[in-house]
């Protein structure tokens, strides 16, 4: 994921820029989704580092929700689309590494790669508790809307669960039929290994998050001449 370290100053941003855009509440979804990806492109893709950014935006969205008082639902659901609309494309930026890498048979065994596919198992998890520990600590408008995101998700699942979880079953079907299952050079390799995919899988995401940008600039125009 995106670097986002514990200082704030680089927290501020991301949170403010996300506070601005619920505030606004104009296209709420899509521009927390820009904002969210450029965020995760931003370093590398990685479970910690999606953990503190999915943090980020949710406190972000939180706060910019409390100025609408009892009618902040609505504007914190559509926040938490864009931010879950943000880790689905993640996930598809993790297969897309993952699947490069894995082409290069000599090189990996299926081990050396199962750490970023057990990742992608627990992104429906770490989003969910994520929106859960947020809800502890805001307005009480809030913490209903946030809370009842939480209990939903948990019962019906997610976007961001069938897609992670979609994606790793398919990985691992691949890696199945491609890598072999003999040991990897060691630990130290396959945290290597792991820390490579990470940088690669954020310079998908941010291709991805270009090619998404441009589509959506080229509708708004053609929707502006009409």
């Amino acid at each position: 994921m995106g670097t986002v370290n514990s200082d704030t100053s680089h927290n501020q941003p991301l949170e403010g820029a996300i506070k601005d855009v619920v505030e606004a509440d104009n296209n709420i979804r899509e521009n927390v989704r820009r904002i969210t990806l450029n965020a995760l492109s931003d370093g590398k893709l990685d479970l910690d580092e999606i953990s503190q950014v999915t943090r980020l935006v949710a406190n972000g969205a939180g706060v910019g929700a409390v100025i609408y008082g009892p009618d902040g639902r609505n504007p914190l659901a559509k926040a938490v689309e864009g931010l879950n609309d943000a880790l689905c494309t993640a996930a598809e930026a993790s297969k897309l590494a993952i699947e490069e890498a894995s082409s290069h048979v000599n090189t990996f065994g299926k081990q050396d790669l199962q750490h970023a596919i057990n990742d992608l198992n627990e992104l429906e998890t770490m989003y969910l508790e994520t929106l859960n520990d947020v809800a502890k600590e805001t307005s009480e408008t809030v913490s209903e809307t946030l809370n009842d995101l939480v209990r939903h998700g948990r019962l019906s699942g997610t976007a961001i669960g069938q897609k992670a979880s979609e994606t790793a079953k398919l990985l691992n079907d691949q890696l199945s039929e491609r890598l072999s299952e003999t040991v990897s050079a060691g630990v130290d390799s396959a945290s290597k290994v792991t820390s490579n995919l990470a940088y690669a899988a954020a310079g998908f995401l941010e291709a991805i998050a270009q090619t998404l940008d441009k589509k959506l600039t080229s509708k708004s125009s053609e929707n502006a001449h009409k």
